[in-house]
């Protein structure tokens, strides 16, 4: 806006000359096309702006390492539980492996030898029906 006073649009009417009023007449009359005009506004300070900016900045970076730092402590964990199983997995080899070499013939009757048990002179079956002992054929 400007402080500037409206013009008034010419009337066919008007003389060609302009008439001066005195200045008596100026301040008598109401100016009713005139009013009050607010100072202007202050430019607005970027200074909370830009500290706003700044902070979201460090706040993005702070979660950005919070969340780096619990992705490598699982890292961690991840790997140290990879370690566990397989040693868990070599453990279970060797026990398989074990398993096996003790439930093989050989092993079994010299274990029977060594507790001092012979060998059967007959083979024999157990009926659970009639909870007996069905012996069978010839010797080995």
């Amino acid at each position: 806006m400007s402080a500037a006073p409206l013009r008034r649009p010419r009337t066919a009417a008007a003389p060609s000359t302009p008439q001066r009023s005195s200045s008596r007449q100026r301040t008598a009359q109401p100016r009713a096309h005139l009013r009050a005009v607010a100072a202007p506004e202050q430019a607005r300070s970027l200074a909370p702006f830009a500290w706003t900016c700044v902070l979201l900045i460090l706040g993005a970076l702070a979660a950005v390492l919070l969340i780096n730092t619990a992705m490598s402590e699982g890292a961690y964990e991840r790997r140290d539980l990879k370690i566990e199983i397989a040693q868990l997995h070599q453990q279970r080899a060797s026990l398989v492996s074990e398993l096996e070499a003790n439930s093989s013939p050989t092993f079994l009757a010299d274990a029977a030898r060594g507790l001092g048990m012979e060998p059967a002179e007959s083979l024999g079956f157990v009926s659970i029906d009639g909870a007996a002992v069905l012996e069978q054929g010839a010797n080995r």
